[in-house]
């Protein structure tokens, strides 16, 4: 018995080093992490009586937070939007909720609710080790222009030892475009 939660424990430790250490990384330790780019859901071909300009709702994407806290994305644009809704969907593209929102600026910053992605776990997921992929798609505004966007992430649970020797589960985010080639084929497509 005793062996076996030293076993665990160890386990535990040791995937929370590597995931610490494969962490994205800022480029400077003061500025944000590097923006990463989207692949747009509808076409981004502007249509011959519109502008390039005037469809340049083009955000970066990048995650911020660490479990048990909560994580967030942040949208960045280089001119000012309007984020409508978010629909969260599996890694095969089933639609599971959708969240109302909002929220306008250059900079967006919205915070993942956890039952959203328990949501999408319950319906997708690696049956060995509870990790998934969530397709995000934000709905844009910028003007009289809307334009949906895709962000997909990986879902990978964690175990770590909680109050009263209590093991706790945090579901962590991971964009799979900022992990190193060793370690992506560990993760659920």
């Amino acid at each position: 018995m005793i062996l076996t939660a030293a076993a665990v424990l160890a386990g535990i430790m040791i995937a929370g080093l590597l995931v610490w250490r494969f962490r994205p990384r800022s480029p400077e330790p003061s500025s944000p992490a590097a923006p990463l780019e989207t692949r747009p859901v509808a076409s981004s071909q502007p249509k011959p009586q519109e502008s390039a300009s005037e469809l340049a709702i083009t955000p970066f994407f990048y995650l911020t937070g660490d479990p048990p806290g909560p994580q967030q994305v942040v949208l960045e644009a280089n001119k000012p939007f309007r984020l409508v809704y978010l629909d969260y969907l599996t890694g095969s593209g089933k639609s599971v909720a959708r969240q109302e929102l909002n929220l306008e600026g250059y900079q967006v910053t919205h915070p993942i609710a956890d039952q959203f992605i328990r949501s999408v776990l319950r319906l997708e997921s690696n049956p060995w080790d509870g990790s998934g992929v969530i397709q995000m798609r934000f709905h844009l505004q910028a003007g009289t222009r809307e334009r949906d966007v895709l962000f997909v992430v990986s879902i990978v649970p964690e175990m770590k030892l909680g109050d009263a020797g209590r093991m706790t589960e945090h579901r962590r985010l991971v964009d799979p475009r900022t992990l190193p080639a060793s370690m992506e084929s560990s993760l659920v497509q």
